[in-house]
């Protein structure tokens, strides 16, 4: 038998480098499915899912909210209702807790506990963390993007190959750093969602489960009573 021409086999590379170069863009997903995705393909996906969660901008959801360090931690069943111009977050706890409302609207946010104001400001990061006694502020600001699977003003992001977010960093106006992963989603009216948020900054670890993601159908109604009251921390 004689060998193959020096021409015959440059064609064959020819016919396979392709397929090899195909074989190598070949991603999974983290559900497993397998893909031939590129650049342009993942940027256009992205551009995509994020126009569709930029533009519910009128949502709720609930779920449980944790935040906790290594001597105390707090944790709340969660409404989060959002509106583009206001926030209403609902949050029912243990005894230290009880039920609470914070509100932003017309820049200025509130912290209350039935007719309590527990804190009030033009910050809801620092009303949250005056309210329940924080020694730091939790990115209240940015997780009403992160809820959505957005990236807000993340300095670092990580996506799967279908765009959704994986992690990101983010740093806040105190200098720390943050590093949040999306650990599910779930399924908002064809759209994916985050179902499970950790995140971690200074002394700070969050977990934010979300579930039950519907339209807005109610209205924020802002505080306007005062009070220089705080709640006291409730331990471990």
């Amino acid at each position: 038998m004689t060998g193959r021409s020096p021409r015959r086999r440059a064609h064959l590379v020819v016919l396979i480098l392709p397929l090899l170069l195909t074989a190598c863009q070949s991603v999974v997903s983290p559900e497993g499915e397998s893909g031939t995705l590129d650049g342009a393909s993942i940027e256009q996906l992205t551009s995509r899912h994020e126009a569709l969660l930029s533009s519910r901008d009128e949502f709720e959801v609930g779920g449980g909210l944790g935040i906790w360090t290594d001597e105390e931690s707090i944790s709340a069943r969660i409404t989060w209702l959002q509106r583009p111009d206001a926030l209403q977050l609902d949050l029912v706890g243990p005894l230290g807790i009880g039920t609470m409302q914070l509100l932003e609207s017309g820049g200025v946010s509130s912290l209350t506990r039935g007719d309590q104001t527990l804190a009030r400001g033009n910050n809801a990061d620092k009303v949250l963390q005056q309210g329940l006694g924080l020694i730091a502020p939790v990115p209240l600001h940015e997780l009403s993007y992160w809820v959505r699977g957005l990236p807000g003003e993340a300095s670092s992001v990580v996506r799967d190959n279908q765009g959704k977010l994986s992690s990101l960093r983010f740093t806040d106006e105190q200098g720390t750093q943050w590093q949040a992963r999306f650990k599910r989603y779930s399924e908002w009216d064809g759209v994916p969602v985050p179902a499970l948020i950790t995140a971690s900054g200074g002394p700070y670890s969050v977990r934010l489960l979300l579930k039950n993601w519907q339209y807005a159908t109610t209205t924020v109604v802002p505080e306007t009573s005062e009070s220089n009251n705080r709640l006291p921390i409730p331990g471990r």
